[in-house]
């Protein structure tokens, strides 16, 4: 009988639900609508239904299926299965979700975890950390997180809530970020902190491409990155901007762990060719060199690290 494994990446917008093997083939996934405003209660009961259509879609029968791996927005306490309370899954406090999800599947293990966590173990089970003891995954998005492995374990916490890396401090006098401090990375280097810096730039008169690009929509990461591409000034100052806020936030985790890899995954990854040399440049001018000569620093290379990651959770060790 064929072994498989149901990964849940549970996002404020969207769950992506999967069918995976042990060696991190997704056989089949659905995204479905998290439609958060209704409450978990509607979100979990799709998610079982998701789960039985997926087997049945694959011609498996419930008895294959050898253990559910749920990441999940923060905070959260993995050990009692509860999502405590999450800014990107609002109304949903103290959410019981393993609980509900073993009233139909009995005796199937059942794993909860932090989503930056479970994308950093997916990445360096199945991706660019394969082979290495000491390994970094970060997302840069709407927000910036991502997870640790040091010495072959993953870095949980005290709650699963560990690597915060997007609310370290860089500078007090910072922007207010929306965890309510001041000078955040995740305020300086975040998808949505370029958006944000664009549209300052403009407003002040600042003449660039990302306005034609952008049109009627509110201006976003990616237009900044597509002016960049055409040789815009303001868009590749914004652009080096963001190299060098997170080659500082890289810096720091080199400092904490001196990983041999650092993974860069999210939204913000798909313009990593415009910013990548002022971060390395940036991270070279800080480090430690016997610490920056054993550290590659890439790309992610499975865009589904948090799914295949989230089933993993069930069989890692």
């Amino acid at each position: 009988m064929m072994k498989v494994y149901c990964a849940i990446d549970l996002g404020g917008t969207k769950m992506n639900i999967g069918i995976m093997t042990k060696n991190g083939e997704v056989l089949e996934h659905i995204k479905i609508p998290t439609f958060v405003e209704k409450g978990p209660k509607q979100a979990i009961k799709r998610m079982k239904n998701t789960i039985y259509e997926l087997l049945e879609k694959l011609g498996l029968k419930e008895e294959s299926l050898k253990g559910i791996g749920i990441g999940s927005p923060g905070p959260l306490d993995s050990e009692k299965g509860i999502i405590i309370k999450s800014a990107n899954l609002k109304g949903w406090e103290n959410v019981e979700i393993v609980k509900s999800l073993a009233e139909d599947f009995e005796n199937i293990p059942i794993k909860l975890e932090n989503d930056g966590n479970a994308a950093a173990l997916g990445e360096y089970l199945f991706g660019f950390g394969k082979g290495s003891k000491n390994f970094v995954y970060i997302t840069v998005s709407t927000g910036v997180g991502g997870g640790a492995i040091i010495d072959g374990k993953l870095q949980k916490g005290g709650n699963s809530n560990a690597f915060e890396v997007g609310h370290t401090i860089i500078s007090l006098n910072g922007p207010k970020c929306n965890c309510g401090n001041y000078g955040c990375l995740e305020a300086y280097a975040s998808g949505t902190a370029i958006g944000r810096i664009a549209r300052e730039k403009l407003s002040e008169g600042r003449e660039s491409l990302i306005s034609k690009i952008a049109g009627e929509d509110c201006v976003k990461a990616e237009h900044v990155f597509e002016a960049a591409k055409e040789g815009d000034a303001l868009a590749i100052e914004i652009v080096e901007n963001e190299g060098y806020y997170l080659g500082i936030g890289i810096y720091n985790i080199i400092a904490l762990y001196n990983p041999e890899k650092i993974s860069i995954g999210g939204g913000v990854s798909n313009g990593l060719e415009l910013f990548y040399d002022k971060m390395i440049e940036t991270i070279n001018s800080m480090s430690l060199k016997p610490n920056i000569e054993i550290c590659n620093i890439k790309k992610a290379h499975r865009d589904d690290c948090g799914l295949v990651g989230a089933g993993a959770l069930v069989f890692y060790k």
